[in-house]
C-alpha cells in the first residue's frame, strides 16, 4: 500500500510537468504524412519532395475523356493526311494545274494546233499578259483546308518553270549578240546572259527555271539561205535584200552558244518543227509538273527505289504455298539479261531453288553444275524461235546458289 502511494504522487507531478511544458512552448508542426496516407478533405496537397506540391490523381472519367480526345486528334489528322495524299495523287494533279500564257502567242497563224492540245488537257489554261512576252507558266490552286462554311479555300502556288518562245530570227539575233559578247571579252568574265534573256528588271528571277523554245528554226534558216542566193544573182542584188550577220553563224558556233547559255544560265533551248510539236512539249510538261509534289512525297518515303506497279508490291503467298513459284521466278529475273521469258523456263525446270540444290548435288563433275541449265529451251514470243539459256547464265545461276564468297562477282562482262 505504502508503495502505491509512493507511485501516485510521482506519476501526478509528471503529468503537471507535462501539461507545464505544453501551454508554456508554441504549438509544434504537424508530423509529415507517409505517401500512402490519406489526406483530409477539404485540406489542400500537402507539399512532396523538394517543396513541390503533389499531383492530383486523375479520375477514371478524366482519363478516358482525355483518351477520347487524344484519340480524336489523332484520327483528325491522319484523315486530313489521306485527303491530302488524295489530292497528290496522278490522276487528280492535273487538275489543279492551271496554265497561264501570253496572249503574245496566239499572234502566229499555226497557234491553234497548240491551243487544241492545251484544251485536251484535263487542267485550266487562260491567257494573261505575263512579265516576259510570248512566256508560259504554270500554277498550282491547291484547297488550304477540307472544308470551310463559305466553300474550300484555295492557295495558289507559283511554280518556278518559265516556257519563253523565241522567233527564229529574234533568236538568231540574240544568240550572234551573245557570241560577240563573250568572244570580245575577256575569258575569265561571264559573257552577258541578259542579251538572250533579258531578266535584269524582274522580280524574283533567280529564282525561275527559263527553257526557251524556237518552233521553225531549220525552215526559216534554208528560207534566208534561198534569199541570199537569190539576192547574190547577177542583176537582182539590192542592199535591202542583204542578210543580217547573225545567218553567217555555222552549227559550230550555235551549239557553242548553246553550251554557254546551258552552263552559265541553265537555259535549255528546245528546237521545234511545227506548232503540234510545241503543243505536246506543253502538254509533257504541264504533267510533269503536277506530278512533283506526287514524285517528292514517294521519295519522302521509305524505300523510295521501288517502282510503282506489281513488281513493287510483290507476290502474294498464301498459307498453302500458292505464289512461291512467282517469287523463285522474279528472283532468277533480278539477274542481269535475264529476260522473263528465260525466267519463267528455268522456274518451269527447276520450281524451287530446294529442287535446283537437289539436281547440283546429283550432278558429278563441277563442269556438269555449270552447264546444267544451258540446255534448257526458251520460248520467244517475239521472233517465235526457240532459243537456250546459254552456258553464262547456268554458270552465275549455279555460283550464286552455291558459293559463299560474299565478294565474288558473277557477271564477268560487268
Amino acid at each position: 500500500m505504502a508503495g502505491s502511494e509512493r507511485r501516485g504522487p510521482g506519476r501526478a507531478a509528471r503529468r503537471a510537468t507535462a501539461w507545464a511544458v505544453s501551454e508554456s512552448e508554441p504549438e509544434s508542426e504537424p508530423e509529415p504524412r507517409c505517401p500512402g496516407a490519406a489526406t483530409p478533405a477539404g485540406s489542400p496537397p500537402t507539399a512532396g519532395p523538394a517543396g513541390r506540391p503533389r499531383r492530383r490523381r486523375r479520375t477514371p472519367g478524366e482519363a478516358a475523356a482525355r483518351r477520347q480526345e487524344r484519340e480524336a486528334l489523332e484520327k483528325r489528322q491522319r484523315r486530313e493526311a489521306a485527303a491530302a495524299w488524295r489530292l497528290l495523287r496522278p490522276e487528280r494533279c492535273l487538275r489543279l494545274m492551271e496554265v497561264c500564257a501570253d496572249p503574245g502567242l496566239l499572234k502566229d497563224l499555226g497557234s491553234d494546233a497548240w491551243v487544241k492540245v492545251l484544251s485536251s488537257l484535263d487542267c485550266k489554261y487562260s491567257f494573261e499578259p505575263q512579265a516576259i512576252p510570248c512566256s508560259i507558266t504554270w500554277r498550282r490552286n491547291m484547297p488550304n483546308a477540307l472544308s470551310t462554311p463559305d466553300g474550300p479555300v484555295v492557295k495558289t502556288e507559283e511554280e518556278k518553270e518559265v516556257l519563253v518562245l523565241v522567233e527564229p530570227e529574234d533568236f538568231l539575233k540574240r544568240l550572234f549578240s551573245l557570241t560577240q559578247s563573250f568572244v570580245n571579252a575577256p575569258s575569265a568574265s561571264q559573257p552577258d546572259l541578259n542579251q538572250v534573256l533579258p531578266l535584269a528588271g524582274l522580280e524574283g528571277s533567280s529564282t525561275k527555271t527559263y527553257s526557251l523554245a524556237v518552233v521553225g528554226l531549220d525552215a526559216y534558216r534554208r528560207n534566208q539561205e534561198q534569199g541570199r542566193q537569190q539576192a547574190l544573182s547577177p542583176g537582182k542584188q539590192s542592199p535591202s535584200s542583204q542578210p543580217g550577220p547573225e545567218l553567217s553563224m555555222t552549227e559550230e558556233e550555235i551549239l557553242e552558244a548553246l553550251v554557254v547559255l546551258q552552263l552559265w544560265g541553265n537555259i535549255e533551248v528546245l528546237f521545234l518543227d511545227t506548232w503540234q510539236e510545241f503543243g505536246q512539249h506543253v502538254s509533257v510538261l504541264t504533267k510533269a509538273i503536277a506530278k512533283r509534289p506526287y514524285k517528292r512525297q514517294l521519295e519522302s518515303q521509305e524505300l523510295p527505289f521501288c517502282a510503282a506497279g506489281a513488281w513493287a508490291s510483290g507476290v502474294r503467298v498464301e498459307k498453302d504455298g500458292t505464289g512461291l513459284w512467282q517469287v523463285w521466278k522474279r528472283q532468277i529475273q533480278q539477274f542481269n539479261r535475264v529476260s522473263p521469258a528465260t525466267a519463267a523456263a528455268i522456274a518451269e525446270a527447276y520450281p524451287s531453288p530446294s529442287l535446283l540444290l537437289q539436281a547440283y548435288e546429283e550432278c558429278s563433275t563441277e563442269d556438269e553444275k555449270r552447264l546444267l541449265l544451258s540446255d534448257i529451251p526458251v520460248k520467244s514470243d517475239v521472233s517465235g524461235k526457240d532459243r537456250r539459256v546459254g552456258p553464262d547464265l547456268s554458270r552465275r545461276i549455279y555460283l550464286f546458289m552455291v558459293s559463299t564468297d560474299p565478294d565474288l562477282v558473277l557477271d564477268l562482262s560487268t
